[in-house]
């Protein structure tokens, strides 16, 4: 049975841990050629190793314009068409409004919105028709929970851009769309719940599905949206977070 991402090229970044990660080795289980975006090259070495299909690992800073175009350069570098790119980078602080500073403004804006589309500017010189943009917002960027109103409003930038993409895009055959992802075990939702098992319960009682996501299951719909399989699929943002937001 052929592969989904079959000898493609794909481009993730925030491959080093999570979503990033879960992305970058289902790509890999897809027969997909990668090259990544990593905050920590040492950490993702020990991830990847000395895999063949990882042609580039890109150490970045995704709030650094210079370190997106140095994985552009890395992209170029391999004389090949994009089949798809995922900007997987993005966080947030928790803070009340009062609490929000410039700095945290600009780090949680920069972190989500600027990371997210900056590379793919850089790297679309690479794409071409059949191409694909995957980005990840969050059900933060509709369902506006509290001490977190920067990285909502981030997050729904994300899912804006997307459809923006889409118009400006689909005249060269390039597809975009989003993932929102509803609570899922990352450190970050680790950092969220801090530990403490009643607060991982009373999370998981609000999912009808009865378990948090796990990134396996978020880079399964990655996998389908850069692949041909959702080839009529574009300007949409797919929600996969067990039910949460529909209860």
């Amino acid at each position: 049975m052929e592969k989904l991402l079959e000898n493609q090229l794909c481009v993730v970044t925030g491959a080093g841990a999570g979503i990033g990660r879960a992305i970058a080795e289902r790509f890999l289980e897809e027969g997909a050629d990668l090259v990544l975006g990593v905050h920590n090259a040492d950490k993702a070495r020990s991830v990847y190793g000395d895999n063949p299909h990882v042609l580039a690992l890109v150490p970045m800073d995704a709030t650094r314009y210079e370190d997106l175009v140095r994985l552009g350069a890395a992209v170029r570098d391999t004389g090949r068409t994009v089949k798809a790119v995922v900007p997987v980078v993005g966080n947030g602080p928790q803070n009340p409004i009062e609490e929000v500073t410039p700095e945290l403004f600009h780090l949680t804006m920069n972190l989500n919105v600027f990371s997210a589309f900056f590379t793919v500017q850089q790297v679309l010189p690479a794409m071409d028709r059949g191409s694909s943009i995957v980005l990840i917002s969050s059900i933060a960027g509709f369902q506006g929970g509290q001490n977190a109103l920067v990285y909502n409003a981030a997050k729904a930038a994300v899912r804006s851009m997307a459809r923006s993409f889409t118009g400006e895009l689909a005249p060269r055959g390039i597809r975009a769309n989003a993932i929102s992802p509803g609570p899922t075990e990352t450190k970050a939702f680790t950092e969220f719940v801090n530990g403490d098992p009643d607060a991982y319960r009373a999370v998981v009682s609000c999912i009808p599905i009865g378990h948090i996501g796990q990134p396996g299951e978020i880079a399964a719909i990655a996998a389908f949206l850069a692949s041909d399989e959702s080839s009529y699929v574009t300007g949409a943002e797919i929600i996969a977070d067990g039910g949460f937001t529909n209860r």
